[in-house]
């Protein structure tokens, strides 16, 4: 997968932290996808939040510049997703091809 950019000019120090996790995993040939799933959640979580903490004027910068993040992010769990599935065929393939030279 290509070198995601997570952090932007409005990027919070603690957003900062979770990106810098997330961004050590996707630099893995094969990331857990469980870690995954937590670190997007957590980075999710802290969104969430900090978006009721700051002005409407402040609001509208941080969304616009994530929403480039976030797309990528999506594009990135449905590449692990159809990687998985690719997976998932190929394990099953295998198994009825075991059970019918048994």
């Amino acid at each position: 997968m290509k070198n995601i950019t997570l952090n932007h000019t409005y990027t919070p120090s603690p957003l900062k932290d979770i990106n810098q996790d997330l961004s050590v995993l996707l630099k893995e040939a094969e990331p857990d996808e469980a870690t995954f799933l937590k670190l997007v959640t957590r980075r999710d979580d802290f969104i969430q939040q900090f978006l009721t903490e700051i002005s409407d004027l402040d609001k509208e910068n941080f969304v616009k510049a994530e929403l480039a993040v976030n797309g990528a992010l999506v594009a990135y769990a449905n590449q692990l997703f159809k990687t998985s599935l690719k997976q998932l065929s190929s394990l099953l393939r295998g198994r009825k091809a075991v059970k019918k030279y048994k």
